[in-house]
């Protein structure tokens, strides 16, 4: 039998943890959720704001070069690959 990890095994004890109902004697006013949705706005606009400075650039790994095979930079690091 193969031995688990200890890092799986915790992170199944944290998830399981996480999942279990408790009770929880709070009381959430309204600012709680003025705050919380605040803070999805908030992320909504971040998100937005990364996608349009870094969308480019991400995007560019992805898209194929239009220049033909034969004017690819060549590979000067000596490995026998040209």
């Amino acid at each position: 039998m193969k031995k688990k990890s200890p890092v799986v095994f915790m992170t199944t004890l944290a998830c399981l943890a996480a999942l279990m109902p408790t009770s929880a004697y709070a009381y959430l006013d309204p600012g709680t959720g003025a705050f919380a949705v605040q803070s999805l706005i908030a992320a909504v606009a971040g998100g937005l704001i990364a996608i349009r400075a870094y969308g480019r650039r991400i995007l560019g790994m992805f898209w194929r070069s239009k220049a033909p095979p034969e004017d690819w930079p060549k590979d000067t690091s000596g490995n026998g690959h040209s």
